[in-house]
C-alpha cells in the first residue's frame, strides 16, 4: 500500500493508495470516515490542542464529490420539471455540504438540511418567487 503525508492549517491530510482498499471505504465511505475519527483521536492524544486527520483512499473522496455534483445538478432538473421537493437519503455533513455548494447560485431551486445527525438529509425545492 502506498500512502502520503501532508500537514496543512486544516491538519493532516493521509492518503492511501492500492487497488483493493476498497473495504476501507465502506458503504459510502461511512468506513473511511470512522477510521478518519480513530485517526484524529489517535493523533490527538497527549498533545494540548486536537489534530484533524482527513482521510483519503483510492482518490474516493475526489470521485464521491463528482457524483454528489452530478447528482445535485440532475435532482435540481427534476424539482424544476415536476415542482416537486426531492428529499435525498442521509448523508454525511460534509456530502450535504457539496450538494448546498453545487445548488447555491442556481436562480430556480433552493437546499436545505433536515433530520438529526445522523440521518440528516438534504431537501432540494422550488424557490418562491
Amino acid at each position: 500500500t502506498n500512502y502520503k503525508v501532508e500537514s496543512d492549517e486544516r491538519g493532516l491530510n493521509v492518503a492511501l493508495f492500492n487497488d483493493n482498499l476498497g473495504f476501507l471505504i465502506g458503504y459510502r465511505g461511512e468506513t473511511l470516515y470512522a477510521l478518519q475519527i480513530i485517526l484524529s483521536a489517535v493523533a490527538s492524544k497527549d498533545v494540548d490542542q486536537k489534530i484533524r486527520v482527513i482521510l483519503d483512499i483510492e482518490g474516493y473522496k475526489q470521485k464521491r464529490q463528482k457524483t454528489l455534483e452530478d447528482l445535485a445538478e440532475k435532482v435540481a432538473r427534476t424539482v424544476i420539471r415536476t415542482r416537486k421537493s426531492v428529499t435525498l437519503e442521509p448523508m454525511q455533513p460534509y456530502e450535504r455540504k457539496i450538494i448546498h455548494s453545487k445548488l447555491q447560485d442556481n436562480p430556480k431551486v433552493e437546499t436545505t438540511s433536515i433530520g438529526e445527525e445522523p440521518h440528516r438529509k438534504v431537501v432540494i425545492s422550488l424557490k418562491n418567487k
